[in-house]
């Protein structure tokens, strides 16, 4: 294998911090798995040199990787005499997170395997302290619903609000300046508290408290900081501009007092400041560490220069970032292809085309991508992926909408309306929005509108009412099914309902907003009513029945987790100001992280890279992203 002169250089660094930035497709893996062999070489002993990750995936790739290259070159590493393994088990939190004779082999691990081996060992934890997911939104439930917050219009909510709290713990001694976008920042904090409370009274521990813990430990008990200080005499790091202000703090206390610390990261592909992440420690490393050496892997093994050409025009307009100048190895001959539709239905037909012509061409499924900002943009895809009965591979998984609370609301308006209603429909949306129609109005199993009348006999007021609300479902039953539920969030209130609810329960309403634009849209393929309830029934069935498991396929994911992934071809969909950027990304840092984003999704291709964008969503006018211009035009 031939090298390239910088990576060479970071391969043969030795000693003291080095910080190497390796751009897209640039090696990174196999620099580090040969400097680890160099240092081997040179008779450092295995069990020195620790070997961090950020992921379970890569930590086992790492491993491999490195497994097959000293089985390849054994007389590389003949100064380690040690006569046993070199490998170690460290990818996950399992028995073998850290491997128990690991004092004989190179460590290889997760930041949670590693600092959590560190805490077993000193507080005799096990695998039964670590809370569940499951427990964890179960128990958060509990909490929520003691402030009376009603989670149920926002699907994502538990998963956003975990989210937060990770956020807050990893911002460490920087937290106070923590704000929640769900909710009410003093409520956050009340439900934070009883959180770790309740954790601590059953002694459990989330993967963040594990990195608390750990710090803790260093901070208050030097000796046994000094104990892993010696064991770990080589420190390398992947994927560092991931790392966290609390993983940073610890990772530098135990690399104390040699400070070999061997970085290898871009701080191009940020992306997870949403998770805690803070790309402002790696480029402020060379200030930590004023001795360390910058390397530079400038070369793109990866794509052809088009691509590279393209993406490095995108990202050059971040100013919070390294300089650098990052070619392409491949030189040219890269297709790259920009689309402009009139709606999101022609635009997704284009789609549906062109991956047509490449399977038709020989191109494999497995090497044809489909990347987008968010998972909710491309559900109208995915019902036409299984009705055309191309296979397909979703990474991400993607929420049935019409299992939201709003959705769920319009639907029994809807059935109610074609006399398919049940009582639980009506119990429903009997007060949305509020009509003052008492629960205990409607007991009786076969409620009916008479009978509702008849309870109330005695309130012209609330008789009018029923007759209104009547007079309501009938009209809807006369009306297409876009344009009733057009009738149902303008003319009947709904929209206002929930605008009402959305403020007292801060509750994001763009979210809602979005459900009933989208379910409007799928309407218009659906005049009839019933039918439409049939589309919808049939939409959960393809969502249980996707073939996210299977071998070959068309793959479907969006920008943040495609990273570290490659394709031939890549389409990028929905590439439209507010959703690439994001309508939320308002300040600086949130728009340089979302050219950063749609930087990663453009490096994932080898050959070609097609990007479209739409006139219209929702009928409301749309714009290109502003990224499409930049990456056209080299500053």
């Amino acid at each position: 294998m031939s090298f390239s002169n910088e990576q060479i250089a970071a391969i043969q660094h030795v000693n003291g911090p080095a910080l190497v930035l390796a751009g897209p497709g640039s090696g990174k893996t196999t620099v580090i798995t040969h400097r680890i062999m160099h240092l081997l070489s040179l008779g450092v002993p295995p069990d020195k040199i620790l070997v961090i990750t950020f992921t379970k995936d890569a930590a086992t790739e790492m491993e491999a990787r490195f497994k097959k290259l000293l089985t390849e070159n054994p007389r590389k590493s003949q100064k380690n005499t040690s006569g046993v393994p070199i490998i170690s088990a460290a990818g996950s939190l399992s028995e073998r997170s850290v491997s128990e004779e690991s004092g004989s082999q190179v460590t290889f691990g997760t930041f949670h395997s590693i600092f959590f081996y560190i805490l077993r060992l000193r507080y005799n934890l096990s695998f039964k302290n670590i809370i569940t997911d499951r427990n964890k939104t179960l128990l958060l439930r509990e909490l929520t619903s003691r402030e009376q917050i009603d989670s149920s219009y926002d699907t994502d909510f538990f998963r956003l609000f975990l989210s937060e709290i990770s956020k807050y713990k990893s911002m460490g001694e920087e937290s106070s300046s923590f704000r929640s976008k769900l909710i009410d920042n003093d409520k956050f904090l009340r439900i934070l508290s009883s959180y770790q409370s309740e954790l601590k009274a059953q002694r459990l521990l989330d993967f963040d408290d594990m990195l608390l813990l750990c710090h803790k430990l260093f901070v208050n008990e030097p000796e046994e900081k000094k104990l892993w200080q010696s064991k770990f005499s080589f420190i390398l790091v992947d994927e560092f501009q991931d790392i966290n202000p609390v993983q940073y703090s610890i990772i530098r206390m135990l690399a104390e007092p040699e400070n070999n610390l061997f970085i290898v990261g871009d701080d191009d592909q940020s992306i997870y400041r949403f998770r805690g992440a803070e790309p402002s420690i790696m480029l402020g490393f060379e200030k930590d560490y004023p001795k360390a050496r910058r390397i530079l892997l400038s070369n793109n093994y990866r794509s052809q220069s088009e691509i590279v050409s393209f993406a490095r025009n995108v990202v050059s307009h971040n100013k919070q970032r390294f300089p650098k100048d990052i070619k392409a190895a491949k030189g040219p001959g890269a297709v790259t292809l920009y689309y402009r539709s009139d709606t999101t239905a022609s635009e997704y037909a284009q789609v549906l085309r062109n991956i047509k012509k490449e399977l038709n061409s020989g191109v494999p499924l497995k090497e044809i991508a489909i990347l987008f900002r968010t998972e909710t943009i491309i559900r109208p895809l995915l019902s036409e992926l299984n009705r055309m009965e191309i296979p397909f591979v979703l990474k991400n998984k993607v929420k049935n909408i019409y299992e939201s609370s709003t959705a769920e609301d319009i639907i029994s308006y809807i059935r109610l309306s074609e006399n398919m209603g049940t009582r639980a429909d009506f119990l429903r949306i009997m007060n949305k929005p509020l009509r003052y129609i008492s629960r205990t109005a409607v007991s009786e199993r076969d409620m009916s509108f008479e009978k509702l009348k008849k309870y109330y006999s005695r309130s012209l007021k609330m008789q009018n009412t029923i007759d209104l609300f009547l007079q309501d479902l009938r009209t809807i039953r006369k009306l297409p099914t876009f344009a009733a539920m057009i009738y149902i969030r303008k003319r009947m209130g709904y929209e206002s309902y929930l605008e009402d609810y959305s403020k007292e329960n801060h509750v994001n309403i763009k979210k809602l907003h979005d459900i009933m634009d989208e379910m409007e849209e799928s309407a218009k393929s659906f005049p009839d009513k019933k039918e439409w309830l049939h589309y919808v029934e049939s939409y959960g069935e393809d969502l249980k029945n996707d073939k996210s498991e299977a071998a070959d396929g068309l793959r479907l994911m969006t920008f943040h987790s495609s990273k570290g992934l490659e394709f031939d071809i890549v389409h990028l969909v929905d590439i439209n100001e507010g959703i690439v950027p994001y309508s939320k990304a308002v300040t600086p840092e949130d728009l340089e992280e979302e050219r950063r984003a749609f930087y990663v999704a453009l490096t994932r291709a080898r050959k070609e890279f097609h990007i479209y964008f739409t006139e219209q969503r929702y009928s409301k006018h749309c714009s290109p992203s502003r990224f499409i211009l930049e990456g056209l035009k080299e500053k």
